[in-house]
């Protein structure tokens, strides 16, 4: 999949996402240079945007342009054609008043061929996720609730008041990771080979229930189908917290590659 030919990538936010791809290229993936847009908006709403009477239908470029300006001038001279690859990534955001896990399914069956209509990766439950770490052993079984007043069971919810008091991810990722990774701005090799190890194994975990490195690639709507079986239709929604960038490090180099650069000695 290593190409000189162009890749575009489509963020949903600006500032966190654009950092950790700018800093996951520097020190893990080899300097890249993809094109790099914002939908600047939740993963529903880009839904809204190219669902039409039913069906999908869209032109991602052209949809980008016609979101910001700052996309109408970054892809000024380009076209659908101009990009081999293109990825999404997206937070779950369950939380969202638009919020439908049918949506999210529908979207995975869809955006999953990077040369087609683009490739979508998810974080769960947000982009904070890669950063929301201790230790391997604690980050295995870290899970967070996912619905807030979103909850289908929170009328017959005891604790419903508090669970909608609790702090945003944000803050709970604040308190909860290690403090050297709180500047996504400082991460060194050692560290991104630090945190894609225990992403990895932890998807793995949840799809094939052993916690170590993947030998075969895990799709989208596999992870989703299983966070969907395990954490989610339960009568207190939670994810398995989860990035979507290691995820997309495992399908750009391929099993073999990704467990040789992770195991690489920091020269």
């Amino acid at each position: 999949m290593m190409s000189k030919e162009k890749t575009l990538f489509i963020f949903e936010g600006a500032k966190t996402e654009g950092k950790l791809v700018e800093k996951l290229e520097c020190n893990f993936l080899g300097d890249k240079h993809a094109i790099k847009c914002v939908f600047d908006a939740e993963i529903y709403q880009l839904y809204r945007a190219i669902k039409d009477e039913g069906n999908f239908s869209v032109d991602i470029v052209s949809l980008l342009k016609e979101r910001t300006t700052e996309n109408a001038e970054i892809l000024k001279d380009y076209h659908r054609d101009s990009f081999a690859y293109i990825y999404l990534f997206f937070d779950y955001d369950a939380h969202s008043s638009l919020a439908d896990d049918k949506k999210i399914k529908e979207m995975l069956s869809f955006f999953n061929d990077e040369t087609g209509e683009g490739m979508l990766y998810i974080s769960y439950p947000m982009v904070e996720a890669i950063r929301h770490y201790k230790d391997k052993e604690s980050f295995k079984v870290l899970t967070v609730k996912c619905k807030r007043s979103n909850c289908p069971y929170k009328d017959k919810c005891l604790d419903k008041d508090d669970c909608v008091k609790e702090p945003h991810y944000k803050h709970i990722v604040a308190a909860g990771c290690k403090p050297q990774l709180s500047n996504v701005n400082s991460y060194t090799k050692q560290v991104w080979q630090e945190l894609i190890t225990a992403h990895l194994c932890k998807a793995n975990y949840l799809v094939n229930d052993t916690f170590v490195l993947p030998t075969s690639l895990m799709s989208q709507e596999d992870i989703f189908s299983k966070q969907l079986e395990k954490y989610i239709d339960h009568k207190c929604p939670r994810v398995a917290v989860l990035s979507a960038f290691p995820l997309y490090v495992l399908d750009y180099f391929g099993c073999n590659r990704t467990i040789e650069k992770l195991n690489q000695e920091i020269v």
